[in-house]
């Protein structure tokens, strides 16, 4: 027999996290649903009305939705939201498979419940091979629920085995000469190469902080906003390394004598490295220290024996000079009535204005944080 419970506030998160964590298993999206994920999100945003639906069968964990309501910036036009705590590039529904019939739609029919019949729900970045998706679907079509898709890829490079030099002849002959070059040239005029891991959070936490800075200098100085500008999202990464070590985090940086030239702050889920925020020094841009890292980090992925390298959701022109496949993951905005304001910003009216001005509103951003005085 099914049960279905309604737990509010962060205590609900750390007391299902053993049984969280089983249910979630070993996947490449399993960082993105674990507690651990969640639970940094939540320290550094603090969301409202922070809720965990469970579904069990005789006493047994066979599902976990998390949910919370958030009130959006002005590209939401400030209208409520109600959605996952923590928006990561995969997120599929965290339900048994042989349950999910079940136990998915009465998980629905108690958050809805909960939240009320008021704004939007939005479910980001399922991926399409998740069979929950499908039962969301037909959970809208029999509540006569209005809803929107979008769909997004992710390029990945599956290695199967391979060493280094076999996944370099599957590369474009110019971008494999190229990388080369340019790490052949690097050492000459500036030093030997090494990847570096931090061996403890102590040790990862100084170099976190010039990776902040890092970051910023390059994007303030190629004309976009620099994310780390924002005290949130400062404390975010922070806690992702005090949540997630041991549990997926993978930072690393690419040493050139003693200096760290090129930073990543990623993820290890189900043998597959998830390169998620990287930078580099710009003084070293000639070099193209980004490329020189991902080639390291390949080679090191091919010793491993991972899977993969994933890219994770962005078509940028460099990822596929890498990528040999993808992943599409769907984001769904779903309401009650087709015509009510926050329905119609989210599915239709934010969607254009995002097409026409997302250009205007990110140099602006950006000029604006170059403007700022330094404290």
């Amino acid at each position: 027999m099914l049960s279905i419970q309604v737990l509010e506030g962060r205590a609900a998160f750390e007391t299902l996290t053993p049984e969280w964590e089983s249910l979630v298993g070993d996947s490449f999206s399993a960082v993105f649903s674990d507690p651990a994920w969640r639970l940094a999100w939540i320290d550094a945003f603090e969301p409202k009305k922070l809720t965990v639906v469970t579904a069990r069968e005789e006493g047994r964990l066979v599902g976990v939705l998390p949910l919370c309501r958030m009130r959006t910036d002005s590209r939401g036009l400030y209208f409520r939201q109600v959605t996952t705590p923590g928006c990561g590039d995969y997120q599929p529904f965290v339900v048994a498979p042989e349950s999910a019939a079940v136990a998915l739609p009465g998980m629905l029919d108690a958050a809805i419940r909960h939240f009320g019949r008021h704004g939007v729900y939005w479910w980001p970045n399922i991926p399409t091979t998740d069979p929950s998706l499908e039962l969301l679907r037909q959970y809208f079509t029999s509540h006569r629920m209005p809803w929107t898709e979008a769909t997004e890829i992710a390029p990945r490079l599956r290695l199967d085995g391979r060493n280094y030099e076999a996944v370099e002849v599957d590369l474009d002959a110019h971008h494999k000469r190229d990388v080369r070059r340019r790490k052949k040239r690097l050492v000459t005029e500036k030093g030997p190469l090494s990847l570096w891991q931090p061996s403890s959070i102590e040790e990862a936490e100084p170099v976190l902080s010039e990776f902040f800075r890092v970051h910023d200098e390059k994007w303030l100085s190629q004309g976009f906003p620099g994310m780390f500008q924002s005290p949130d999202q400062q404390r975010h990464f922070r806690a992702m390394l005090r949540h997630l070590w041991g549990k997926g985090l993978h930072f690393s940086t690419v040493r050139c004598g003693d200096v760290d030239i090129s930073y990543h702050f990623g993820y290890f889920s189900g043998k597959w490295l998830q390169w998620y925020r990287p930078s580099y020094r710009t003084e070293f841009h000639a070099y193209s220290p980004s490329k020189i890292h991902m080639s390291m980090v390949i080679e090191e992925a091919c010793r491993q024996g991972w899977s993969g390298v994933d890219f994770l959701l962005g078509e940028e022109p460099y990822k596929f000079l890498w990528a040999n496949e993808t992943v599409q993951v769907v984001t769904v905005n779903a309401g009650f009535h087709a015509w009510a304001p926050a329905y119609f910003w989210f599915s239709r009216g934010k969607p254009y204005v995002r097409s026409k001005l997302v250009q205007h509103y990110t140099r602006a951003k950006a000029w604006l944080q170059k403007m700022k005085k330094p404290e």
